[in-house]
């Protein structure tokens, strides 16, 4: 009996380890109804980025972690000193196209998304010069009320 009840209890602790170790699985149909929805929200983001909107691009950032956001080598604690930074250097600016050549969706878990994606940017300016960049893109998306929101990126360029 005592062997029975101690196999039982091994059993019940390899069992609970094997669920600890797989995590948190999301079902392939609802991580494809996940996928799309990131994807969405992320073209919305381009273009809110190729238009210049700087209020709808925060409509698409939580940054109530402060999780932090790098660009190009440089380390902004908080989406507000970033975002003031884009909008100083976007002055100059008269529009810009954003070319996505690769983007790969992961979906962690039902709340949690990673995005990167790659491609070219044709920035123009007003002075007529036209600048063309390689650029390198990486995105934590997190399910905050019912919305997914950036909470963390990571992003450079090549010239």
């Amino acid at each position: 009996m005592k062997k029975t009840i101690t196999t039982f209890l091994v059993c019940i602790l390899i069992a609970g380890i094997a669920a600890q170790i797989h995590g948190q699985e999301v079902s392939g149909k609802k991580k494809s109804i996940i996928e799309k929805q990131v994807d969405l929200i992320f073209h919305e983001m381009i273009q809110a980025a190729e238009d210049i909107d700087y209020d709808k691009l925060n409509q698409g950032v939580d940054d109530r972690y402060n999780a932090g956001f790098i660009v190009n080598g440089i380390y902004f604690t908080r989406y507000d000193s970033l975002h003031n930074l884009m909008k100083s250097r976007y002055q100059g600016v008269s529009r810009q196209h954003l070319a996505i050549q690769k983007q790969k969706i992961t979906v962690l878990s039902d709340k949690i998304v990673l995005l990167t994606a790659t491609g070219d940017a044709k920035v123009e300016l007003s002075s007529g010069n036209i600048l063309n960049v390689k650029f390198f893109w990486s995105f934590v998306y997190e399910k905050i009320d019912n919305t997914w929101k950036v909470i963390y990126s990571h992003q450079s360029n090549d010239r």
